[in-house]
């Protein structure tokens, strides 16, 4: 009977139905964009940016980019102009300030254009990779990508990543080149898929958990190359860190403490810590983690198409979950594991849901149910992604796309998805 109502009719066709999509696209795309321009003007703007920017001052001053208070005693994650990383990246943030060294506001409009170079040359390139312009409707073309990302422009992690100045497009861009690099295979694949892990764990450590992946994928060439791509990277860099803040970095990772503000944490670690205790539970959720990698990775081992896509974005997944510090923009890096999903045939109402989940934010007028959308939804987000991916990568749940294969030939596509071209 529905199929009767004149504007049911109109909805059923591809036209009308691009249509709306590209009119809700521009209403949330002028959302964010309005959002974007608040923040600029308040102390969102390069909060994060700052720690790389006030790091990068103290070595060209000399000193050591971690702050004393690091080294003496516990101390919370949660504090302006506090660096944690290793030390190459504030050697790498130098240039720029060097530049401004008096305002990080001004430095972090380059590491913003950074990161949106990043982000959108991640999505045409896996976009290409996985030719998803022939395999959805909606994606046909020469520009089908830009809906990809107009999705991912939207995904209110990726705006405030923007905002906020982490590193974490920039660790998307290198794990987008790291899975280009498995898809590969082969000397150069293993190249790039080395170069991509290794240079994201020399940034920031929890990336390091993907060089496990490597090795039970028997990918040795690569989990190798990924060991010697950090080493390098730390050994040019030397010069400007010196020894000194390499021998105070265990220091520094050791004496992390938990939030004291969990409002706008994510983490598993920190679920689950009221009940445990931090370190019981920290310990608990890497040793989760590494299991699960492990289990993918002899999932994968010698399968191509949808099973490896699965895993290795399951991997990504997971190594952002480890991280005892987890905030919502953190999870900018699940633009990788979205576009995997589609590669790896994830049924598309488990993306969408994932998706929609992580639009939490604050809310205050909830009071204090304000966790249900700020922490609980966003979280539960990214384990229903996780879950998906894992399902497919352990052959639980069958792609509703199949992959292409590694000889880049594609299986027959099923008539009965919607959005998936018949030719």
């Amino acid at each position: 009977m529905a199929s009767g109502v004149y504007g049911l009719r109109l909805l059923a066709q591809p036209r009308v139905q691009r249509a709306a999509l590209a009119i809700a696209a521009v209403v949330v795309l002028l959302y964010r964009l309005a959002q974007f321009v608040y923040w600029v003007g308040r102390i969102q703007w390069g909060y994060d940016f700052s720690a790389y920017w006030a790091a990068a001052n103290r070595l060209i001053a000399g000193s050591s980019p971690y702050q004393p208070a690091q080294l003496a005693a516990t101390y919370s994650p949660q504090q302006q102009f506090l660096y944690l990383y290793p030390p190459p990246l504030a050697a790498a943030v130098t240039p720029l300030a060097g530049l401004a060294p008096s305002d990080y506001h001004v430095a972090n409009w380059a590491w913003f254009a950074v990161g949106a170079v990043v982000l959108t040359g991640t999505v045409y390139a896996i976009s290409r990779s996985e030719r998803l312009s022939e395999r959805f409707d909606l994606l046909a073309g020469r520009r089908g990508w830009l809906w990809l990302l107009v999705g991912a422009l939207a995904f209110p992690p990726v705006v405030a990543e923007l905002v906020l100045g982490n590193v974490h497009l920039l660790l998307l861009g290198l794990l987008g080149l790291a899975w280009l690099g498995v898809r590969r295979g082969g000397t150069r694949g293993d190249a790039l898929a080395g170069i991509g892990i290794g240079l994201a764990t020399i940034i920031k450590v929890f990336p390091g958990l993907l060089i496990v992946w490597l090795l039970v994928t028997r990918r040795f060439r690569a989990a190798g190359l990924a060991v010697l791509a950090a080493a390098v990277v730390a050994l040019a860099t030397l010069p400007i860190t010196g020894v000194q803040p390499w021998l105070d970095y265990p220091r520094v990772l050791a004496n992390l403490g938990s939030p004291v503000d969990t409002a706008d944490t994510l983490a598993p670690t920190v679920w689950l810590a009221p009940l445990l205790g931090f370190d019981v539970a920290r310990l608990l959720v890497d040793a989760a983690g590494l299991a699960l990698v492990v289990l993918l990775g002899l999932a994968s081992r010698g399968r191509a198409g949808a099973t490896t896509a699965a895993s290795f974005g399951a991997a990504v997944a997971t190594s952002i979950l480890v991280a005892p510090a987890l905030y919502q923009h953190y999870l900018a890096i699940l633009v990788l594991a979205f576009l995997l999903g589609l590669s790896a045939g994830v049924r598309l109402r488990w993306l969408a849901l994932a998706y929609l989940l992580m639009w939490g934010g604050q809310q205050p007028a909830l009071g204090d149910l304000a966790w249900v959308v700020n922490r609980a939804l966003p979280t539960v987000g990214a384990l229903v992604l996780l879950g998906s991916l894992v399902r497919v990568a352990l052959g639980r749940a069958q792609p509703a796309v199949p992959a292409f294969g590694g000889n880049g030939t594609a299986p027959g596509t099923p008539s009965s998805w919607p959005i998936v071209t018949n030719r």
